[in-house]
């Protein structure tokens, strides 16, 4: 069938439908990113493309313009300098340090609390008569600069990395320019440039070697290997026959700033400055730093905003009903915004946060953690996934003798520090397994050759101390606290290590004296092997001996002999055999290897030994001795650190630039990889040419898809990575939600530690430029330190989390008075100023003091925090310190002030509608006499307002006076009887009332004026009859009084005109008709007063009431006094109950009576918080500036019995949490995480998750939940496998539902990532046929695969572009007896006579396990022989193009991708399936395929 008649389908159509598509995709893809241009990041993630160390020798100097005679010419030099630039890196844009420090002002908290103290100051400013407002404002701005700068000084890192490369950079260089040898600055070098190097050179840039004498190069820094690497002109030819290019790994090549170790040599310069490898490192550092905040800082940032926010729209709502309902004054709605700002946001929090941080990390410094950003203290312990460098971190760094293969045995060799370790080490049950035994002459020969064939030397003398005496070996191997391995050695790596495992046995140098060294051949990269001629120690030995030490293949061809027991035997076959398994045996352990051999000379003792130019002695025929091999061996304590992480569900990767063998042999030494895990194929090493294939795919999608396939490993290891790779692991981690940690030591490591969430540098093998970019340092250099930070990490986010309760709850008592101010015209219970002594005086020092409570028992028991479920700031947290603790606290503190109020005479009812007005004027009341006898106000209302210093334009008598002599400034005094004052508001039966009519004054302003306004113009203004009527009215009164018949409690409700009745008696008519006719009478009286408070007056017939008794005179100052008094009693009762608020904070479930008492410093913050309140009540001088009153003693107990509440209801509260932890009380109080995953609690949190999670609208959103879902059950599934296998009776949550639960999140997510590939809306249906004719036995012929079958026969070559999904399971194909039987997906019926899947099934989801039994296989069995027509029916899901070159007509091949899959090539060019919608088989010709919306392909046949 031709290409263009496929089923009808147009296929170049189709083609360009499905580029179309493919192109839209990318687009949509490319839309994902930032705006910026990426260009410089994505090349920094890629490789140094060097090119130059494949060609040869000359063509690298022509392409500079350079000779290998005379280098590069002056001219030439200029030339590629303008080209190519200096060799120096270039620096990153530096933010100068104020601009830093203005940004900690640019916090919403800041400002807002900024903006409180400039409302303060214009408070201040209109009425400055009351300091309080500029002491607040003063307060305020000191608390925004004392948390600006100490939040800059403790979290300031040192932005100087770029500074720790150039320290790197080599100052001077041998160059050979114009024909001569010059020494240069580094920095003056251009590509071309001729270097020569030697011995101990550090170079200078990246060169091609192009001479090489026996160079040794240092590249840990580099790479992380531990040996030094080889160096030759050539490169390397790998295993499978081909050159190795990989730069990193190509032996031609010298990178900048590296060390030479050995030999010595010429390059030429290929890469210099920012094109090098350093520089591509530095480039990475400097421009993948971690910009992100912390999810601790996100956190607070959010809630900062939404505190902020509520105080905002508080404060302009309540303004508006203060200004246009409640009539307030602008001052008094500034007064009132201030108070809202200060009682809404907690002062305190940043400062409490900040030196929480700053106490964790003191606690983590005694732990050997170093922390340079306080925002990281608490990630660490959020931490999901470790990425651990190995070398010099997992490991010693140092190369140790491991095992020694010798007589045939493979035995162990302690690595022990000191003669007492090593005699424990020897003890029988100590190591496993065999032992070498010193005894033994076989390993006394070994021993022999590895001390003296060894030109390595102990340094014992001290270089930073000339005076200090040099160790005595003998000696100090005595003691049990030395440290042999610990001390340096001249020499390279291996042979460091062999005198350290020999040492311990006889001194080295005793050895060396007693066999005198006669000649020597060094080892050579050429060779491969060393000897050395020795006069043996033995007096009766006529003939020298020479040892001989190499590489074991090159030693063993050397040898005809081998020594068995102390007798050389002839080197058989069957020894050969022996020494090959152990060579390869110790070679799969990740081990290097080495080889020795010796032979006793037929020589003199004074013969003229010589190697030039060719030995003139035998070097064949030797004896071989044994084996050694070496390791860069694990550190002490790391095994169980990686087990704590385990526990701890934390993800430990390892990620080096060593062999990957080498690799996984130290990942399962500690722990990193287990053996069952490996067998399963949940482990995976990961090389870096996988990630180079990766990242040349060219479509993101499936890119991504490859790293995610990786990820999904339970355990892995990265092994010959580059830094870019590094780099590009911990963005993927962090891209599926992984909170990473990264380890390391070497300048390798800077970009991914920068870009890590916490990146963790070692401190003593550190590189400065890695300490320089990392979050935190192990001054002990030890990954056990790790788990410490993180149990660290984890208990100060517990404890933040008591501070934060503890602190939000004494908000819901700070914000109540307030708002009742507004609403209710309530006086204020507490004033803004007793609000920042809560915060700053008495909450500050014991919300500190938790972050020293200690660790709860099981805090390294649960899974990582997930931050969509365990917040620090959480709705529960909110509800239980806002609405339950709060209000508690806020009854205690009403209580108290309303006590206070009570004693002084005010009741509750009048205190309501005269908050705004309190301080403005005093209250006239209309007394009553109780049942019991007792007087007591009711009714309570202001009167007139203070008199007008102008009106008309002229200037009043009362605005003449001076201040100490003006009258009826706060009201006038009420005449004593028989007296009157016909100006005043007061008769001598209380106030005159405010009454009118239309007939009687026409509006209530004029009534008002009659009352409060009396002038000589007002009562001129009266007729003759409204006086009549007036003094008529007071008659009537008058004479009821005299005549007792007035009703005490109301004695103006006789009817009438007893309204009027206090207006205007015949005594004050007379007195106004006398003084209205003398001179200036027009100034008499109050011209224009109006009300205090204009929604409301005082009741006829009332009096001032202060002191709980009627009273003549106004006293403003106490019914101020009052309300201080109240107030302080009400600060005092929230102090109180705060008391137990600080208790019960001290744990999230234990019982109090369990954690005890135990933090001091929280006891001392106990009693500060009493004593503060004593102090500001008492003590004089503090009373003025707090405006606090001393209280009676029994209202500081007022909060006690609340406090007692709080502390019961805590109690029983957490009882029935741990009694309950699935019930509804640990649900709405407290947080899921903070159970360990053999509880239930976390269950239901994570069940109303995923149901909840299709109301998210953002799909990056969905998946982003999804994910941190999926590792949550994952690691709660995993802890209850594990309670239940420890202890059956545990369980409150149903494995198996989990399990269901899981499985459903998991295709939730990929319903999702198949969603996110659909590009167009409606579905589709692509008509494409497939015919294949011929027998089933050629076309099932290659489902024959078994499970190491792991790609497709070698006759098919495939290319292919996929997009798999991750985790698809399909069933595999295995072999029956007879017959072909594939394992298709379930639900689907197969034709027993044709063999093909019932069409009507076809599409149905796939299981997602192999547990297949034989029954189920039996009805998935496709007849082996026939002959028929198959078609398929294929739902493609996802765009993959496969394309089979064939060699035979007819063929099939099986390929298993990173999703699982199977497929079979049938002579055709075919589509796969990898949307998990299995294909159908049936004998229609044919092919339609349900596209859903997803990306078409065409299916071809090439037959």
């Amino acid at each position: 069938m031709s290409e263009g008649q496929n089923g009808g389908t147009d296929v170049p159509d189709e083609q360009k439908v499905a580029k179309s598509l493919s192109t839209k995709l990318k687009n949509a893809l490319s839309r994902k990113k930032s705006s910026k241009d990426t260009s410089r990041a994505d090349k920094l993630r890629q490789e140094i493309g060097f090119t130059e160390h494949t060609w040869p020798a000359e063509k690298v100097y022509e392409y500079y313009g350079a000779t290998p005679e005379n280098g590069l010419s002056s001219a030439q030099v200029l030339q590629n300098r303008e080209k190519y630039g200096w060799n120096r890196l270039t620096p990153p844009v530096v933010i100068p340090w104020w601009v830093k420090y203005l940004e900690q002002y640019a916090n919403v908290f800041m400002i807002l609390l900024l903006f409180g103290g400039v409302l303060c100051f214009v408070a201040y400013g209109i009425d400055q008569s009351d300091p309080t407002n500029l002491y607040l404002g003063v307060v305020l701005f000191l608390v925004v600069f004392i948390s600006a700068t100490f939040s800059y000084l403790t979290e300031a890192k040192a932005d100087s990395v770029m500074e720790g490369f150039k320290k790197l950079v080599p100052k001077k260089c041998k160059v050979l320019r114009d024909g001569n040898i010059s020494i240069i600055e580094a920095e003056e070098l251009v590509p071309g440039d001729v270097v020569e190097f030697g011995d101990g050179d550090q170079v200078p840039a990246d060169m091609r070697v192009v001479i090489a004498n026996d160079i040794k190069v240092d590249n840990s820094s580099l790479t992380g290997e531990a040996e030094p690497q080889d160096r030759e002109p050539d490169l390397q030819i790998g295993p499978n026959g081909k050159p190795v290019t990989v730069p990193l790994e190509a032996q031609n090549l010298m990178f900048y700033t590296t060390i030479v170790v050995g030999g010595s040599g010429r390059g030429i310069v290929i890469g210099t400055g920012d094109k090098t490898v350093m520089g591509q490192i530095a480039g990475l550092a400097a421009e993948s730093g971690n910009d992100e905040a912390t999810q601790f800082q996100v956190e607070v940032d959010i809630f900062i905003k939404i505190i902020s926010v509520i105080a905002i729209l508080i404060g302009i709502t309540f303004i508006l009903i203060g200004i246009f309902v409640a009539g307030a004054s602008a001052i008094e709605m500034i007064v009132f915004a201030i108070g809202i700002i200060v009682g809404t946001v907690p002062e305190g929090l940043l400062v409490t946060l900040t030196v929480s941080l700053a106490l964790s990390a003191k606690h983590m410094y005694a732990k050997n953690v170093l922390v340079k950003g306080m925002p990281s203290v608490e990630n660490l312990g959020s931490t999901t996934v470790i990425a651990s460098d190995k070398t010099g971190t997992l490991t010693q760094n140092r190369m140790t003798v491991q095992h020694a293969w010798y007589d045939g045995q493979l035995v162990t060799v302690p690595a022990a520090r000191n003669l007492p370790q090593l005699k424990a080490a020897m003890r029988p049950g100590v190591i496993k397994g065999p032992k070498y035994d010193t005894e033994a002459p076989t390993w006394q020969a070994l021993q022999r050759v590895a001390t003296l064939c060894n030109n390595s030397r102990f340094v014992l003398t001290d270089a930073d101390d000339e005076d200090k005496p040099a160790l005595n070996l003998a000696e100090e191997v005595q003691s049990p606290d030395f440290n042999l391995l610990g001390l340096t050695c001249t020499g390279d790596a291996s042979e460091s290590a062999l005198i350290k495992c020999v040492q311990l046995i006889r001194d080295v140098s005793e050895y060396h004296a007693a066999n005198p060294k006669l000649h020597e051949i060094k080892f050579n990269s050429t060779n491969k092997w060393q000897l050395s001629i020795h006069k043996p120690e033995d007096p009766s030995a006529k003939n020298p001996l020479m040892v001989f030490k190499g590489a074991p293949e090159r030693v063993i061809n050397r040898c005809t002999k081998i020594l068995i027991n102390g007798e050389e035997i002839p080197m058989t076959d069957e020894w050969r055999k022996k020494y090959q398994d152990a060579y390869e045996n110790l070679g799969a352990m990740g081990e290097r290897v080495l080889g020795f051999a010796m032979k006793n000379l037929d020589l003199p003792m004074d013969y003229a030994f010589t190697n030039k130019p060719e030995p003139n002695f035998p070097t064949e025929d030797l004896t071989f001795v044994g084996l050694m091999s070496l390791i860069d061996p694990p550190r002490e304590g790391v095994p169980e650190a990686v087990a704590k992480c385990k526990r701890a569900r934390i993800k430990v990767y390892m990620v080096t630039g060593d062999h990957p063998i080498t690799a996984l042999a130290i990942a399962k030494q500690v722990g990193i990889i287990d053996q069952d895990k490996w067998d399963a194929g949940k482990a995976l090493v990961v090389k870096g040419d996988d990630i180079r294939e990766w990242m040349e795919i060219s479509d993101p999608v499936e890119r991504q898809n490859k790293w995610d396939w990786a990820l999904d490993h339970e355990q892995i290891v990265f092994a010959r990575v580059s830094p870019a790779h590094k780099l590009l692991i911990v963005e993927n981690c962090q891209r599926r939600g992984e909170n990473v940690a990264v380890t390391g030591d070497g300048v390798n490591d800077a970009p991914a530690l920068k870009k890590a969430n916490t990146g963790i540098a070692m401190g003593i093998s550190g590189k400065d430029v890695s300490k320089e970019a990392a979050d935190m340092i192990l001054m002990d250099d030890n990954f056990a330190s790790i788990v410490n930070g993180v149990e660290e990490g984890r208990v100060i986010f517990d404890n933040l989390k008591k501070s934060i309760a503890y602190t939000l709850a004494s908000k819901f008592p700070e914000q109540i008075p307030f708002l009742l101010f507004v609403v209710l015209s309530f006086p204020p219970a507490i004033s803004t100023i007793l609000i920042l002594s809560i915060d700053l005086g008495c909450d500050m020092l014991p919300a500190i003091s938790l972050a020293y409570e200690p660790k709860e028992a099981d805090i390294m028991d649960r899974p990582p925090r997930n931050p969509d479920v365990e917040r620090l700031v959480s709705r529960r947290l909110i509800s239980f310190s806002y609405f339950q603790i709060g209000l508690i606290q806020t009854s205690a503190g009403f209580l108290a002030f309303m006590s206070v109020f009570n004693d002084y005479g005010y009741e509750w009812g009048n205190m309501i509608g005269r908050g705004i007005s309190w301080e403005r004027g005093p209250l006239i009341c209309k007394p009553q006499i109780a049942a019991s006898g007792n007087l007591w106000a009711a009714d309570c209302h202001f009167g007139c307002e203070e008199p007008r210093e102008t009106f008309g334009g002229q200037t009043t008598l009362y605005g003449q006076a001076a201040d100490e002599f003006r009258f009826c400034k706060d009201g006038c005094p009420i005449p004593f009887n028989g007296t009157a004052d016909p100006f005043i508001e007061f008769t001598q039966y209380g106030f005159r009332g405010i009454a009118y009519d239309d007939t009687t004054f026409g509006d209530k302003d004029t009534a008002i004026q009659a009352t409060c306004g009396r002038t000589c113009s007002w009562y001129a203004g009266l007729s003759d009859q409204l006086k009549d009527r007036f003094i008529a009215a007071n008659d009537e009164f008058v004479r009821r009084v005299n005549a007792g018949v007035v009703d005490p409690i109301n004695p103006f409700n006789y009817g009438g005109d007893a309204a009027y009745a206090l207006y205007l008696s015949r005594a004050e008519a007379n007195m106004f008709d006398q003084y209205c006719n003398l001179p200036n009478a027009d100034q008499y009286g109050f011209a224009g007063r109006g009300l205090v408070n204009d929604g409301e007056y005082g009741q006829q017939g009332s009096f001032y009431w202060w002191n709980g008794q009627v009273q003549y005179f106004a006293n403003l100052d106490s019914q101020k006094s009052v309300l201080f008094t109240g107030q302080t009693a009400y600060f005092a009762g929230v102090v109180v109950a705060r008391t137990a608020d600080l208790l019960i904070c001290k744990t999230r479930k234990e019982s109090l009576f369990t954690q005890g008492l135990r933090n001091r410093v929280l006891n001392a913050g106990f009693f500060t918080m009493i004593l503060f309140v004593c102090l500001i009540s008492y003590v004089p001088f503090l009373r003025i500036v707090w405006t606090t009153r001393p209280l009676f003693v029994l209202y500081m107990f007022i909060g006690v019995p609340y406090a007692m509440f709080i502390f019961v209801y805590d109690e029983i509260r957490k009882m029935i949490i741990r009694n309950y932890p699935k019930g509804w009380c640990c649900k709405k109080t407290e947080s899921p995480d903070m159970v360990s995953t053999n509880s239930s609690n976390n269950w239901d949190c994570l069940v109303d998750q995923l149901n909840t999670i299709d109301a998210l609208g953002d799909v990056y959103e969905k998946k982003k939940r999804l994910r941190r879902i999926i590792v949550q059950l994952d690691a709660l599934y995993e802890g209850i496998r594990g309670d239940s296998r420890s202890d059956p009776t545990v369980g409150c949550i149903d494995p198996v539902e989990v399990k269901r639960l899981l499985d459903k999140a998991k295709q939730d997510e990929k319903d999702i990532q198949i969603a996110e590939d659909e590009l167009e809306d409606t579905e589709r249906r692509v008509p494409v046929k497939l015919e294949v004719v011929g027998d089933i036995d050629d076309l099932l012929g290659g489902l024959t695969l078994g499970d190491d079958n792991d790609g497709p026969p070698a006759h098919v070559q495939e290319t292919a572009q996929r997009r798999p999904v991750t985790g698809r399971q399909y069933k595999k194909v295995v072999r029956a007896s007879g017959k072909q039987r594939q394992h298709l997906p379930a639900r689907q019926d197969i034709d027993d006579d044709t063999g093909s899947v019932d069409g009507d099934h076809a599409g149905m989801p796939t299981r997602d396990d192999d547990d297949t039994t034989d029954e189920e296989a039996k009805r998935y069995t496709v007849p082996a022989s026939g002959r028929t027509r198959l078609t398929v029916d294929i739902p493609i899901q996802h765009e993959v193009i496969a394309q089979a070159q064939l060699r035979d007509p007819i063929m099939a091949g099986h390929d298993r991708g990173s999703s699982g899959s199977t497929h079979a090539h049938c002579g055709v060019r075919h589509v796969q399936n990898t949307g998990g919608v299995s294909s159908s088989y049936d004998s229609d010709d044919s092919i339609t395929s349900p596209a859903a919306g997803a990306i078409r392909t065409v299916v071809t046949n090439t037959k």
